[in-house]
């Protein structure tokens, strides 16, 4: 940061601080002369009191004189975001963010380990849930076969190998199969937003327990029973739907979409041109 900005950033920390401790240095042995001010008095105010009479001082500030000095943000809720932090960490977190530069990347990243971050990606595709620290061994163990020269000591660490993975990644929250979904659908190019403007376009599934129970016989135990619908985004119609005892499996949504292809019965006089999978989609959807 220029000098300009750096004390730019050294007056908002003296508001937060006279908020926070009543003296704009954050110590009653560094009290400046008239310090403290009565609105600040830590022996006759609240800390509540104190930050909401500074967001009133700041609001009541020129509006060119707040802009200059980077004031006009600086709210109730804001002296609460910026509590407990003291020091360099303080000063940094009144900066603008525009006037630092942008991270160049993680130094122990070389062309080697970003190859074996990637192929680890690929390994925990058709894999279940893994933990970071077993997404740590696979890449070491990468980089033993695949370079075997290459020093132990400059493989990232774990703690590295979080930080890349959240920024190239994501933080991964969601479920394998419906991770490798969305990478299939993106393969496809269906990705994305998507218009749909005729019916048989897009065709959505789900399953969710039925609310009752069912019985697979007249004398048979009650159990629970999962339904599956086949939704026409277009017409919101119902093309198929199955009804599944205990929880439906792959086997059940293909069957369910053999279903949804297939034509309706014909009646006696309907032509071949009325044979269609269902409603309004015709052979050529």
């Amino acid at each position: 940061m220029t000098k300009d900005q750096l004390e730019r950033a050294r007056l908002r920390a003296a508001h937060v601080l006279e908020a926070e401790t009543g003296f704009r240095e954050g110590h009653p042995a560094r009290a400046l002369p008239g310090e403290p001010r009565p609105a600040y008095d830590p022996d006759r105010t609240t800390l509540t009191q104190r930050r909401y009479a500074k967001a009133a001082e700041i609001e009541a500030m020129p509006r060119p004189e707040a802009v200059r000095c980077g004031l006009q943000h600086l709210s109730y809720r804001t002296l609460v975001r910026l509590s407990g932090l003291a020091g360099d960490s303080l000063l940094l977190a009144c900066a603008d963010g525009r006037w630092t530069r942008r991270r160049s990347g993680h130094r122990t990243i070389t062309k080697e380990v970003r190859e074996a971050i990637f192929a680890v990606k690929a390994e925990c595709g058709p894999r279940a849930r893994l933990s970071q620290g077993a997404k740590h061994r696979l890449m070491h163990q990468y980089m033993r076969e695949r370079f075997p020269t290459f020093p132990t000591e400059k493989i990232p660490s774990h703690w590295t190998l979080a930080a890349v993975w959240k920024e190239w990644f994501g933080p991964g929250g969601a479920r394998p199969r419906y991770g490798r979904t969305a990478e299939a659908a993106a393969e496809a190019g269906v990705s994305g937003r998507v218009v749909v403007h005729r019916p048989g376009q897009v065709l959505v599934l789900d399953s969710t327990p039925m609310p009752v129970k069912l019985r697979e016989t007249v004398f048979g135990d009650a159990i629970t029973a999962t339904l599956t619908l086949a939704l026409d985004l277009y017409t919101h119609g119902l093309p198929a739907f199955r009804l599944t005892l205990q929880s439906d499996t792959s086997v059940d949504i293909a069957m369910l979409l053999r279903d949804v292809m297939l034509p309706l019965p014909m009646r006696d006089g309907w032509g071949e041109d009325m044979e269609w999978p269902y409603e309004l989609v015709t052979r050529s959807c």
